[in-house]
């Protein structure tokens, strides 16, 4: 755990023990990071105190907001609504310093107090994240609780654009959200037919959004809490999941509503993201939205590297086949899978993100659709499959998938 962890770890400590809430102790605990949302927080939070079907053995829920830095009614329009709902609660106003004056810092603190708070009920604790701009369905925490008792330790929900708020948007960028959003669609199901994973099966996304996360109160703790991030600690802390082999679900049937505005409160944010392509069409898109090869190439180096390692390989090979410096794996067989994809991912020239231009998302799509329907019917993950789509590449013919492993390799990266 690094020291700014250890820090907002402590202050988390601290804030617990200086209130005791009437009532139960939770053992699922919801933690929101709020700035400056007195006319949003409303709507979230009545959201989540309408949640109905959750199980018996995890009846007790509370709540964490962190007011951060807030100008407005914030906390004390959150401390009135949850105090007559009834739900041990916990709303937090603080002025951070600057350095911790953002989202991934108040996030972070909401989640360590809600954790503290969940472990002093003992079993097995489950901590939610959601936004203060975002309003979750009527079963949100039901469904991730039934998530969770499957063969994962976190889920990953989806969200969608608050509806009137999008059609105030400028058509082009209505259009390319619809374009993106296909394109993804497109590539999670290339993903899951070519590596794919039994805790995440089709259908699923690639969503990875704090407006709808879960992990057990185990798997937090073992990644030593949220990672610390000015912005982005979503999808770091699926990156951190990750490297430690811990099972994230992206589910779809998860679907929360959040705000479509463009002046958020996180720079960097979704809300600056949104601003930034209104106003320039040409932004490339998000980097996980590569040209098809590329994405594919991606897809297939995986796999192979993922079923190397359940074989307990010798990493040496994949640092030659990733153009990786001597040691970089750790040069030792036993080294995790999710360590060392993290490592080939940061150090691999091969690995480095390809910008894609918006004008040509459409096409990339249309071959992805068209891959896609090439291997419909065929079993996930095998040979047959990484053997079309490896013949599907630019300047490659289809060859037998268990031939020349080394050069199709090398296909697939140039």
């Amino acid at each position: 755990m690094s020291a700014v962890s250890a820090a907002r770890l402590a202050l988390a400590r601290h804030l617990l023990e200086s209130e005791r809430p009437a009532g139960p102790v939770p053992g699922v605990v919801v933690a929101i990071p709020a700035r400056d949302e007195e006319a949003r927080i409303d709507a979230c939070l009545a959201s989540l105190i309408a949640q109905r079907g959750i199980p018996a053995a995890h009846a007790d829920v509370g709540i964490v907001l962190v007011a951060n830095n807030c100008r407005d009614a914030t906390a004390p329009r959150a401390r009135h609504l949850l105090r007559k709902s009834g739900i041990p609660h916990r709303v937090l106003a603080l002025d951070l310093p600057a350095g911790n004056a953002n989202a991934g810092h108040a996030r972070g603190l909401a989640l360590d107090v809600a954790g503290l708070w969940a472990g002093q009920a003992g079993g097995r604790g489950i901590l939610l994240t959601t936004d203060a701009d975002t309003r979750v369905g009527p079963d949100w925490i039901a469904r991730n609780i039934a998530a969770l008792s499957g063969c994962c330790d976190a889920v990953a929900g989806r969200f969608v654009f608050d509806r009137r708020e999008e059609a105030a948007w400028p058509p082009h960028l209505r259009r390319r959200r619809r374009l993106e959003g296909a394109y993804e669609h497109a590539l999670a199901a290339l993903s899951t037919c070519i590596d794919p994973l039994p805790e995440d099966p089709w259908p699923n996304h690639w969503t990875e959004s704090g407006a709808s996360f879960a992990v057990t109160l185990a798997a937090y703790r073992r990644i030593g809490g949220l990672p610390v991030v000015e912005v982005g600690e979503d999808r770091a802390l699926a990156a951190t999941l990750a490297r430690h082999d811990i099972a994230l679900r992206h589910d779809p049937g998860i679907v929360v509503t959040t705000s479509a505005r463009f002046d958020g409160r996180a720079d960097g944010g979704c809300a600056s993201t949104l601003r930034l392509r209104a106003e320039r069409d040409a932004v490339p898109a998000d980097e996980r939205l590569e040209p098809l090869p590329a994405a594919l190439r991606r897809m297939v180096l995986r796999g192979r590297m993922r079923r190397a390692f359940a074989a307990n390989c010798h990493p040496g090979t994949w640092e030659r086949r990733l153009a990786l410096p001597e040691g970089a794996l750790g040069g030792r067989t036993g080294r995790s899978f999710g360590e060392a994809w993290a490592t080939a991912l940061a150090q691999s020239p091969l690995l480095v993100p390809e910008p894609l231009r918006p004008d040509r998302i459409a096409d990339h799509l249309r071959d992805a659709r068209r891959l896609r329907g090439a291997l419909e019917g065929l079993s996930p993950g095998s040979e047959k499959i990484e053997a079309i789509v490896v013949g599907a590449l630019p300047g490659k013919a289809p060859v037998a998938a268990a031939e020349r492993a080394d050069e199709l390799v090398g296909g697939c990266v140039a």
